[in-house]
């Protein structure tokens, strides 16, 4: 039999990290039930810059990355 040879895999960055509606519910200091509504697809047409979502079947995900960058937008769009 041949030899299965393990694939390295590098460890995400804390950018990489993907979040559940409980962790960025925490990131954000809001409920939970805040998260979904930003996430809301009727709710985003209210929104110049709606939340960025990843639909899982196993239910909404949340790219770190993704997250930061969208909050540093709506700094920058609430000083101009």
């Amino acid at each position: 039999m041949p030899s299965e040879q393990s694939v390295p895999v590098n460890p995400a960055s804390e950018d990489d990290v993907i979040l559940t509606v409980a962790d960025l519910a925490r990131i954000l200091k809001t409920k939970e039930s805040s998260v979904y509504n930003l996430t809301r697809r009727r709710g985003a047409a209210r929104y110049d810059n709606p939340i960025p979502v990843l639909r899982l079947p196993c239910g909404l995900r949340f790219r770190r990355s993704s997250i930061m960058a969208w909050l540093e937008s709506l700094e920058t769009r609430g000083a101009q």
